[in-house]
C-alpha cells in the first residue's frame, strides 16, 4: 500500500479526470452538453479543486498565441476513492461571434484536475467550431456557383474573420479570388464582399455591402441566384463598387467588430489589450491586413488570461 501511494503521488495509479463531450463539432451559439467524469485509482486521493478551461489557439508561421476565453470552476474538495467514478454534469452555451475553427485556429477544453500532494491529472479534448446554419447556406450558395473555400481562408486581421474563395468554373477567368467577412443578426446576414478582378487596374478595392435577410437564406436556389447577379454586377461596374481600401477598412472591419453577431468580433475585444496593440500598433494603425497565413506575428505561446 505504501508503494502504491508512493506511485500515486508521481501520477502512476492516481486518479484521472476525462471531459467527455456529446460530440466534436458545434455551430458557434450551440450548446455544449457533456459530464465531467473522476476516476479513482489504486489509493485514495483527496482532490482539491477541477478546472475546466475552454480555450483558442491562433496559429501562425512558428508561433502559437493561446488565449482562455471562459474557465469553469468545480472548486468543491472531496476524496476520490479507489477505483470510484464520480460523474459531474457539464453544458456551456458558445459565444455567437467566435471565430470558425480553420487552419490556423483551433480550439481546445482542457481540464486540470488538483490532487493534493500528487501530480496533477489533466485532460485535452479538442473541438471544432463550424459556422451557424445561416452562414452554411452562404457558404452552400457559393459552391453551388463553383467557388472552393481556400485553405488559407478563415484568417484574423485583429478585427473580423476573413472568408476566401477562388473560382473553378462560372466565374473562372473573371476573377480571381472572392472574401467576405460576416456579421449575423436576428432577422439576416450583413456580408462584406470582395472580388478581385484581374482586368481591373485601379488602385482601388471592388468591395460591396450586401444583406441577406433570413426569408432569402432559407430560398437555397434564390440565394443562389442572388449571389450569383450580385458578383456579375460587380464584375461589370468595377468602379461602382470601388472604394479606398483604408478607409474601407475603418468605416467597416473596426466597427463592425464591435457588434454582436460579427464574425470574430468575439476575438477582437481581447486583442485590442495594451499589449496586443503595442505589438500590432503600426499594422491596425494604417489598416494593413495580416500575413501571407493570416495572422500577425504573436510571441510564441504568448498567453493573457
Amino acid at each position: 500500500m505504501v508503494f502504491k501511494k508512493f506511485m500515486a503521488k508521481l501520477g502512476k495509479g492516481g486518479a484521472k479526470v476525462d471531459l467527455i463531450l456529446d460530440k466534436e463539432e458545434y455551430a458557434s451559439g450551440e450548446t455544449i452538453h457533456g459530464e465531467l467524469m473522476i476516476l479513482g485509482g489504486a489509493v485514495a486521493q483527496e482532490i482539491n479543486k477541477i478546472d475546466i478551461d475552454f480555450v483558442v489557439q491562433l496559429h501562425g508561421k512558428e508561433q502559437i498565441f493561446t488565449h482562455l476565453i471562459e474557465r469553469f470552476p468545480f472548486h468543491v474538495a472531496f476524496t476520490i476513492q479507489p477505483g470510484e467514478r464520480k460523474v459531474l454534469p457539464f453544458t456551456y452555451s458558445l459565444p455567437t461571434n467566435l471565430l470558425l475553427s480553420g487552419h490556423a485556429i483551433s480550439y481546445t477544453f482542457i481540464t486540470h484536475l488538483d490532487i493534493a500532494e500528487a501530480i496533477d491529472h489533466k485532460d485535452h479534448d479538442p473541438v471544432i467550431i463550424q459556422a451557424p446554419p445561416r452562414l452554411k447556406r452562404v457558404f452552400a450558395a457559393l459552391s453551388e456557383l463553383g467557388f472552393t473555400e481556400k485553405y488559407s481562408s478563415r484568417s484574423f486581421d485583429g478585427h473580423l474573420q476573413e472568408f476566401e474563395f477562388t473560382p473553378t468554373s462560372l466565374f473562372c477567368g473573371d476573377i480571381k479570388e472572392l472574401e467576405f467577412v460576416a456579421k449575423i443578426e436576428d432577422e439576416g446576414i450583413h456580408i462584406l464582399i470582395e472580388v478581385d478582378i484581374p482586368s481591373f487596374m485601379g488602385k482601388k478595392e471592388v468591395k460591396r455591402e450586401i444583406y441577406l435577410d433570413n426569408s432569402l437564406l432559407e430560398q437555397g436556389s434564390e440565394l443562389t441566384d442572388q449571389l450569383k447577379q450580385i458578383i456579375a454586377e460587380m464584375i461589370s461596374s468595377p468602379l461602382s463598387f470601388a472604394h479606398d481600401k483604408k478607409t474601407f477598412y475603418h468605416n467597416y472591419h473596426q466597427k463592425w467588430s464591435r457588434s454582436t453577431g460579427a464574425i470574430g468580433g468575439f476575438a477582437a475585444g481581447w486583442l485590442a489589450t495594451e499589449l496586443l496593440e503595442d505589438l500590432f500598433e503600426d499594422a491596425i494603425a494604417d489598416g494593413s491586413e495580416a500575413d501571407e497565413d493570416g495572422l500577425f506575428a504573436f510571441s510564441e505561446e504568448e498567453e493573457i488570461d
